[in-house]
């Protein structure tokens, strides 16, 4: 038997110590990616305050109500996200029972759809016309119903409450969780009754995991662009994202988007800092502790209330996904006229349609294939660098690297690109595979770390005895090991990739139309048949990656 033996090389954590030329091996390729693709475009963006300011190039000053704006509805946003989703966090890190299964997966489907998406739903359940009122003026005999909402700022924040508050009830639902595992038991031996175990106990411990999860949402909301960009109600209702693409796109006046884009970035890089802070704060559950089963216990109205929350979810989640599906179908001579049911929308897809799906769908392929690439390699990286001596700050550099996209906008990494590698290159496909691969990289890098950490410490250990080195033991045992992750992390990103509206605009691909591209611009005209029935098709597109996503989660944590 050849190979080393593994009494003679065990590190304190169990594995054997790794040369540090593997450790390069994995890490290089992704270190240098982002560094090309996110780091130095993003660098980039902001340089353009270096050039010669135009003769009508406003003052920063000037922007001090767009950025009052901007954070204003990141924080009612952030606030309306914790509303919706804290109840289901409970639920969700209460019980392992079928229901929290059930809301899990359907809580999920806001945040794996499209932005333009979910700006189309809520035109058409919560418009002056849309399914809620007719429902509500049906019922009641009333002239005219309770939601006035679009164009108004109370629009935005309710659609990115909407986008975001899955990210509450998986962030805050799973540290919960652990926190339940690990610290309920040994708080009801000591005789601590349920509330104040809760209120002594549970509360404080997963206060890291309701931070992170709220800097988390603050980043989305504040770097918004499609959302605002189409429910804004005009000048003052206008955020950062948005000017910048103005100013960069239309006005082409780099300098004032540059100081714009620096504004951003400096915002944005705060609360991302604050975010990685609090989550390694969550992550200091003992695992073994929080493998503990959790026992069930179910009264009446814990029963009732998770019934009631379901039904709320299930209204607000499918109400403007069904409007969608069903707008697709029907037609009208006009906002008052009676639909007709039709399949005219359906018949002049193939116009523009599904040549923008193709482009869609090879976007997708591609950039998820790219974002699982990475994700293996850093995954890889951290793993062996937490089990070599004097390889933390590695471990951390690929971390932070993979995880830093999370705190980026598409508007201002578009304006990097064009900044950096110039028009004419930027207006690439390969430019938007790149840019797409990169925002999916944090989410296939967290679902693949998860399961390369699953991965026994002795079978790498056997794989090492029988002579495999750390890349052999990287493909053959620890890969197919995390096949489910593996899986998890492409359906996720292909979804991510999908809904992407900033690049594609940002960069000005105007003759490479997508989905995403054609419902904005089929909003924006008023054509929404058109953009119901390609909302359909991206629908079922984003629906088929989520579902190649959860059935890999599911597989990875119930062993499915």
């Amino acid at each position: 038997m050849r190979g080393l033996s593994p009494r003679k090389n065990l590190t304190p954590k169990g594995l054997m110590q790794i040369p540090l030329g593997y450790l390069w091996i994995f890490a290089l390729l992704p270190l240098l990616t982002v560094l090309a693709a996110f780091i130095l475009p993003y660098g980039a963006s902001i340089t353009g305050i270096l050039g010669k300011a135009s003769g009508g190039s406003p003052p920063l000053v000037s922007f001090l109500p767009t950025v009052g704006f901007t954070l204003r509805q990141a924080l009612f946003s952030t606030l309306a996200a914790l509303a919706l989703g804290l109840p289901g966090a409970w639920f969700i890190g209460d019980t392992r029972s079928p229901f929290s299964r059930v809301l899990r997966v359907v809580s999920a489907l806001p945040f794996a759809l499209p932005s333009i998406l979910v700006v189309l739903g809520f035109v058409l359940f919560f418009g002056n016309a849309g399914w809620a009122n007719r429902f509500y003026m049906a019922l009641t005999g009333a002239r005219e119903g309770p939601f006035h909402l679009l164009y108004k700022p109370q629009a935005i924040i309710l659609a990115h409450g909407f986008y975001n508050f899955p990210l509450v009830i998986r962030l805050v639902g799973d540290g919960m969780s652990r926190i339940r595992k690990a610290y309920a038991p040994v708080a009801a031996n000591l005789g601590a009754r349920p509330l104040k175990t809760t209120l002594t106990v549970l509360f404080p411990l997963a206060f890291p995991s309701l931070m992170a999860a709220s800097l988390m949402v603050f980043l989305y909301s504040f770097t918004s662009f499609a959302v605002v960009l189409v429910l804004g109600g005009g000048p003052a209702a206008t955020t950062l994202a948005v000017e910048i693409y103005r100013y960069a796109r239309i006005s082409l006046d780099l300098h004032t988007a540059g100081m714009l884009a620096l504004l951003e970035t400096g915002i944005a890089g705060s609360m991302f800092a604050g975010y990685l802070f609090f989550e390694r704060k969550a992550q200091g559950i003992l695992p073994e502790l929080a493998e503990r089963p959790l026992e069930r216990g179910e009264t009446l109205m814990s029963t009732t209330i998770r019934i009631l929350y379901a039904l709320g979810i299930l209204v607000l989640v499918l109400g403007p996904l069904l409007s969608i599906l069903g707008e697709s179908f029907l037609m009208r001579n006009s906002w008052a006229a009676a639909p007709n049911i039709s399949l005219k929308w359906w018949r002049a897809l193939g116009e523009r349609s599904i040549p923008a799906f193709f482009r869609s769908l090879l976007l997708a392929v591609l950039s998820a294939a790219l974002a699982c690439i990475l994700g293996i390699f850093a995954a890889g990286s951290a793993k062996y660098a937490e089990s070599g001596r004097g390889f933390s700050f590695l471990g951390t550099l690929v971390r932070v690297c993979t995880t830093a996209p999370l705190a980026s906008s598409g508007i201002v990494l578009g304006l990097g690109w064009m900044s950096l590698y110039g028009r004419a290159q930027a207006r690439s496909i390969w430019a938007v595979v790149l840019i797409h691969g990169i925002s999916g990289l944090p989410f296939a890098y967290h679902a693949l770390s998860q399961g390369l950490k699953s991965v026994p410490v002795n079978t790498l250990h056997a794989a090492a005895v029988y002579g495999a080195n750390p890349v052999r033991q990287m493909l053959s045992v620890a890969l197919p090991l995390s096949a489910q992750r593996l899986r998890s992390a492409w359906g996720f990103a292909a979804a991510l990739s999908l809904g992407e509206l900033n690049a594609v605009m940002m960069l000005g691909l105007e003759d490479w139309e997508t989905l995403p591209v054609l419902i904005y611009r089929a909003v924006g005209s008023y054509r929404y048949g058109t953009a119901c029935a390609a909302g359909a098709l991206l629908i079922l597109s984003c629906a088929c990656c989520f579902w190649v996503s959860q059935k890999g989660e599911e597989g990875a944590m119930y062993g499915a």
